[in-house]
């Protein structure tokens, strides 16, 4: 890992082989727990059982997929069976299926030929598709499928599980999958986004019905304010749904999205958890929103392409650079990538912490402007 640098577009104190050497020396302190957020200089870690566990074997992937190191590969492989748990056991399974498995399974069967791992991310698929409410045409994203009032709900980050509904339509040839994918997206884009670009976190409908009712926050600030990593979901899910669908009209609710979250940014760059704070509200940064932004604004300009796109790039770049002069860790024996996340405001976890999603973003950025990212999310390449 010796000598790795950071993207010739990007400045940093440190060489990303820094970074990549963190990624393995944590996996072996690690063993078979998983990071969530930071205390101090390390993660606290915890089994496989909440929605971020994901990130972690996603890291483990890219790490692997950038240094070709064997004990990276290997740690992944050894965590994978803990996901096949959690469907056997029916440990929290809710909509973030497609955050766990498209890191974890697809990544193993996309970089391994894995059919065994395949098979486990068609399974979690068929979780998911299950969650599909068609009243509404939208994705259950919490509780029990048993009329209760989640039953009524959508929320904004489903739009980065739909793509294991996506995937799993192209390997199995089922096109169910792929029109209960594309249905939540069109609802989601009708009902969750503004006109003015803007992102509700949370959208209840009539359990009968289906009719639109109301929006409501979870974790942003106000039913009506703009909470951050929400928006940053926005723009990075609708350009993965524009890349399956070929439709112009996903990556224009992205452009859009993303036109909203770079001008509401305050100065310095780095995203407040809500854009849209009162004078009197704490203040805290949420650097994995904007990794996640940064990440899903340069796949949105390499589909809209010519000087737009480049525009676009410019602007991820930029937001990207904010992070490192302001999130990056230094530290040589500190387990996280970026500074300055937050978790969860309102229940005070892991604020102004590591946070597992936002290192995960934040590698996956910088091997896409390397050009050397294996991409977990969209259509495999030829």
């Amino acid at each position: 890992m010796t000598g790795m640098s950071f993207p010739a577009d990007l400045h940093a104190p440190v060489p990303l082989s820094d970074l990549l050497e963190r990624i393995r020396r944590n996996a072996s302190l690690f063993d078979q727990q998983f990071p969530t957020v930071g205390e101090g200089t390390r993660y606290k870690l915890g089994a496989n059982d909440n929605w971020l566990a994901g990130f972690w074997t996603g890291l483990l992937w890219l790490a692997y997929a950038a240094t070709g190191d064997d004990d990276l590969k290997h740690h992944a492989q050894t965590l994978l069976p803990t996901f096949a748990a959690r469907l056997d056991q029916r440990i929290h399974i809710t909509h973030d299926l497609g955050f766990l498995f498209t890191l974890s399974a697809r990544a193993q069967w996309q970089l391994m030929g894995d059919t065994p791992a395949r098979d486990l991310a068609l399974r979690a698929a068929a979780d998911l598709a299950q969650r599909f409410i068609p009243q509404g045409g939208y994705i259950q994203a919490w509780g029990a499928l048993d009329g209760s009032a989640e039953h009524s709900r959508a929320i904004i980050d489903t739009m980065m599980n739909v793509p294991l509904l996506f995937w799993a339509a192209h390997q199995t040839g089922d096109d169910h999958y792929h029109t209960i994918a594309r249905q939540h997206v069109e609802t989601t884009a009708r009902t969750l986004v503004r006109p003015d670009g803007a992102a509700y976190h949370t959208y209840f409908f009539d359990p009968h019905s289906g009719e639109p009712l109301r929006p409501s926050t979870h974790q942003g600030y106000a039913d009506d304010s703009l909470w951050a990593r929400g928006q940053a979901w926005t723009i990075y899910g609708f350009a993965v749904a524009a890349a399956w669908c070929d439709d112009p009209t996903f990556l224009d609710v992205s452009r859009h999205a993303a036109e909203r979250f770079l001008d509401e940014l305050p100065p310095g760059g780095v995203p407040w958890w809500d854009l849209r704070l009162p004078a009197g509200a704490p203040h805290h940064r949420d650097s994995s929103a904007g990794a996640i932004a940064a990440t899903g604004i340069l796949r949105l300009a390499a589909q809209v392409g010519g000087d737009t796109g480049a525009a676009l790039r410019d602007r991820g770049v930029a937001l990207l650079q904010h992070l490192i002069d302001a999130c990056l860790e230094t530290l040589p024996d500190a387990q996280g990538l970026l500074r300055g996340g937050t978790y969860h405001a309102h229940k005070v976890w892991g604020v102004d912490e590591y946070f597992i999603c936002g290192d995960y973003f934040f590698l996956e950025a910088l091997l896409m402007l390397a050009g050397s990212l294996p991409d977990f999310w969209e259509p495999l390449r030829h």
